[in-house]
């Protein structure tokens, strides 16, 4: 299921991934071939062998047993990068060695022979080479005076490299494509994640965490949306008061107060049309709005609502307390192109009347002066 719900935020963001690829690719390919400075590698090999013509007998048995123990071919390979012999090298050629600072030298010894490896690396192939084989001829020079038991001989000469080993463009943008591939399903996941977390904020503040009805300003929105996109419309705007819970509302556990403030939520919603909303109002007060229902059409369905909100209840199955709502209801319609706020005021009123009168339903009338 977790692999689904990434593929899923994967294809929701394809166009991310492609644009991060792209990006990736042409960035790649500009700097390979506009940017990046080629850079070559020169390979020069030396071969460490025993001195036969200053042996005898257990004298190149001893040797041999010591070029096995690696002591002999690390020390060479040492001499090899020495900044004693670079500088010396540098030297003999009577040049100055600001000249070959682009150029980078390393040794390694090759596992199981007795074989050294020295790379110059830089950006003028036939310098390279040059250099390789003029530090690895001076190298030689400076062993044979200190150790005549072995001898240090090229098994490879330089040769100035055809190709350099890098930028490799098709590599390169091989390389790029794949991190740009996971750059962008990382992109992706982010920002359908991150898009997630604003609609979870966003039904948050349009969604009453206990009730899950609408909360009163998002409610009143989409009122006003009502009214300015039918302004000659007629609709009705009811307030439902919980009369029965008043007393004991403080007391009841909060796990009690949700149930059944969603229970109110659904039989409403339940009730009435799909058009129809239902919002949160006060602590023990809904509200409703119906489009293109004025008040003696809305009695009526409010009458039903109020009837099935009124039977008694047990919110809890091991207990004989049960709950009885007792709703109140009241309402008001726009007739005459009135504001939502004279609205509310209207219905306000209306329920005031309601609760006050014992009346159960109570729909709003102009009253005559005097």
């Amino acid at each position: 299921m977790e692999i689904k719900f990434y593929l899923r935020m994967m294809q929701r963001g394809w166009w991310l991934i492609l644009i991060s690829a792209l990006v990736a690719v042409n960035f790649s390919l500009i700097y390979s071939y506009y940017v990046a400075v080629p850079m070559y590698e020169a390979v020069a090999r030396f071969i460490v062998s025993p001195n036969l013509q200053n042996m005898q007998g257990r004298d190149i048995v001893n040797s041999l047993d010591t070029l096995d123990r690696r002591s002999i071919i690390s020390t060479y390979a040492e001499v090899l990068s020495s900044p004693q012999i670079m500088q010396g090298t540098f030297q003999l050629l009577h040049e100055n060695p600001a000249a070959f600072s682009n150029y980078e030298t390393s040794v390694t010894v090759l596992p199981d022979a007795n074989i050294l490896r020295l790379s110059v690396r830089g950006p003028d192939p036939q310098v390279a080479a040059m250099l390789a084989n003029s530090i690895g001829q001076h190298a030689i020079d400076y062993v044979k005076d200190l150790y005549v038991v072995y001898n240090v001989d090229f098994l490879d000469q330089a040769v100035a490299p055809t190709s350099p080993y890098q930028p490799q463009p098709v590599q390169d943008a091989s390389l790029a494509l794949l991190v740009g591939l996971v750059v962008g399903v990382a992109l992706a996941i982010f920002r359908d994640s991150l898009s997630g977390s604003f609609q979870g904020l966003s039904q948050r503040k349009m969604v009453d965490a206990e009730s899950s009805a609408l909360t009163r300003p998002y409610f009143e929105k989409r009122v006003r949306e009502e009214l300015s996109a039918q302004p000659d419309s007629v609709v009705t705007i009811a307030l439902l008061c919980l009369n029965g819970i008043q007393e004991y509302y403080d007391s009841l556990p909060q796990a009690y107060i949700n149930a059944i403030m969603r229970r109110v939520t659904e039989t409403l919603k339940h009730q009435l049309r799909g058009n129809d909303v239902v919002g949160r109002w006060g602590q023990m007060e809904f509200s409703l709005l119906l489009p293109a229902t004025d008040a003696a059409s809305a009695v009526r369905r409010l009458t039903r609502i109020r009837e099935v909100l009124d039977e008694p209840f047990s919110l809890n199955s091991d207990t004989d307390f049960s709950i009885q709502l007792d709703p109140r209801i009241g309402l008001a319609d726009r007739q005459g192109g009135e504001s939502l706020q004279v609205l509310v005021n209207q219905a306000e009123q209306a329920l005031e009347i309601s609760m006050q009168s014992g009346e159960k339903i109570n729909m709003y009338k102009i009253r005559p002066f005097g």
